[in-house]
C-alpha cells in the first residue's frame, strides 16, 4: 500500500466567493470515543463497520419500524450493514450529546433529503461511508463530510468531464498521483454540497475549488479541510466555525 501521509502537502489557502480551502492535509490523532459535550467544538467520529457489526446487530431494536422495513428490503449484505451501522450509530451518538436514551432520538429530513434532528435546530450533523468506514461530523452550525476509498483502477476521466472545472481537471492530471488528487477534490466538493444541503447539482463543473479570489470581510464562509483515513481513504469536512477545535474520535 502506498504511504500517502505526506502527499502534496502545501501551505496554499484558496479564498473564493463563499468557501475557504485548507490545502494542507492534516494527520489527525484519533482518540477513543466517550461521552463528550459538543459546546463550540467540531467532532469527527469514525466507525469501522466490520469490526463493530456484532455490536450494531445487537442494537437493531433501536431502529424505528420504517427503518426496519428498509433494512429488510436491502439485498446485499454490505449495503445492509452500512444502513444498519448508520441508523444505529446516529441514535447512540445523539443520545450521548442530548443526554437521553438512544431510542428517544428522532430524525426528519429537509426538502433536499438532508437528515435533521427533530427539535434540535442548533445541533447539526452529517454522515458518509465508503468501504469499511462510516464517518460522522457534529457541529453547532451546518456541516458536511464525505469519505471515499481511493480506487487505483477507477477510470475517472468521464466523471471529471461533467463534474470538474477545467482548472480542477488540470490540477488532477498534472499532479504526482492523479487518482489521489481526483478523490481528494471529489470529497471536497461533496462535503461542501452536503454542508449546504444541496446534494449533487447539474452544474457541478462550475464549482471551482482551484480559483483564488479575495474575500476579506465575508463572515459567511464555508471552510473545507481534508485528511487521510488509513492511508487509502480521503475524507473531507466542511464547516462554518473556523475557530472551533476539531476533535477526532474512533468508536
Amino acid at each position: 500500500m502506498m504511504n500517502l501521509s505526506n502527499f502534496e502537502l502545501t501551505d496554499r489557502i484558496n479564498m473564493t466567493s463563499n468557501f475557504r480551502i485548507i490545502w494542507q492535509a492534516s494527520s489527525p490523532i484519533w482518540g477513543n470515543y466517550e461521552s463528550f459535550q459538543l459546546l463550540d467544538n467540531i467532532h469527527i467520529v469514525k466507525v469501522n463497520i466490520p469490526k463493530n457489526i456484532d455490536f450494531l446487530s445487537e442494537r437493531k431494536n433501536l431502529l424505528q419500524e420504517s427503518d426496519l422495513l428498509k433494512l429488510n428490503r436491502i439485498v446485499r449484505v454490505e449495503d445492509k450493514n452500512i444502513f444498519l451501522a448508520s441508523s444505529v450509530m446516529k441514535k447512540i451518538l445523539f443520545g450521548k450529546y442530548l443526554n437521553c436514551l438512544p431510542e428517544e432520538v428522532r430524525f426528519s429530513e429537509d426538502e433536499n433529503k438532508k437528515p435533521l434532528l427533530i427539535n434540535q435546530p442548533d445541533l447539526h450533523f452529517n454522515t458518509s461511508h465508503s468501504g469499511d468506514w462510516l464517518v460522522f461530523i457534529f457541529s453547532n452550525l451546518p456541516c458536511g463530510i464525505d469519505i471515499e476509498k481511493i480506487k487505483w483502477n477507477f477510470e475517472f476521466a468521464d466523471v471529471m468531464e461533467y463534474s470538474f472545472h477545467p482548472q480542477e481537471k488540470e490540477y488532477v492530471l498534472k499532479s504526482a498521483n492523479p487518482h489521489v488528487s481526483f478523490f481528494r477534490i471529489w470529497t471536497m466538493k461533496e462535503s461542501l454540497l452536503k454542508a449546504k444541503g444541496e446534494g449533487l447539482i447539474d452544474n457541478l463543473h462550475q464549482l471551482n475549488l482551484m480559483e483564488a479570489q479575495s474575500n476579506q470581510g465575508n463572515n459567511n464562509i464555508w471552510h473545507i479541510k481534508s485528511f487521510l483515513v488509513e492511508d487509502d481513504y480521503w475524507c473531507s469536512i466542511c464547516f462554518q466555525n473556523p475557530n472551533s477545535e476539531i476533535k477526532f474520535f474512533e468508536f
